[in-house]
């Protein structure tokens, strides 16, 4: 009979791939206060990630919500949550042409890990992330409304704070 150990003693047996949730992230105020679908929405996210293409992952909120069984609104709101508290960054956004009917997602980085498309390092926003503290502005002048930048003078005047919880 064919043993499943070898001559060391480690397991002959290949794991397959796993999705590992660190307990210090579980267990910051960030993850605590995510909605169920944002934790199913960061799962995905984490899914879609091989450990080459962050900065590049593609998902849009009509493809998370075929993945997760829930309508459009509720993921795009769960992906907005992951956003707003620091788990993902959009490094470009998708859209649709309606000249030439082309649909593009989304692509995402997680900042747990550094970016392969920018090489910038694993900011891990979500650490810093306090409940009722403002930590993004809408503004006009973002190509996607918001920017974590503090407002300067001029954008002051054309800007409005949210405070996300």
């Amino acid at each position: 009979m064919a043993s499943k150990h070898d001559k060391t003693g480690r397991s002959k047996v290949k794991l397959t791939n796993f999705i590992a949730l660190e307990r210090y992230m579980t267990a910051s105020p960030a993850w605590k206060t995510l909605s169920l679908p944002g934790r199913c929405a960061y799962l995905e996210v984490l899914d879609l990630y091989n450990g080459k293409n962050n900065g590049t992952i593609a998902l849009s909120a009509r493809g998370l919500s075929d993945r997760l069984g829930i309508s459009r609104a509720t993921a795009a709101r769960a992906l907005y949550d992951l956003t707003a508290r620091g788990f993902i960054e959009p490094t470009r956004i998708g859209g649709f042409n309606i000249k030439t009917g082309v649909r593009r997602a989304t692509e995402w980085r997680l900042t747990r890990y550094n970016c392969n498309r920018t090489g910038e390092v694993a900011t891990q926003k979500y650490m810093r992330w306090q409940e009722g503290k403002i930590h993004f502005t809408v503004s006009p002048e973002s190509h996607h409304g918001l920017t974590t930048e503090p407002p300067t003078s001029i954008t002051q005047q054309n800007c409005r704070n949210v405070a996300l919880s």
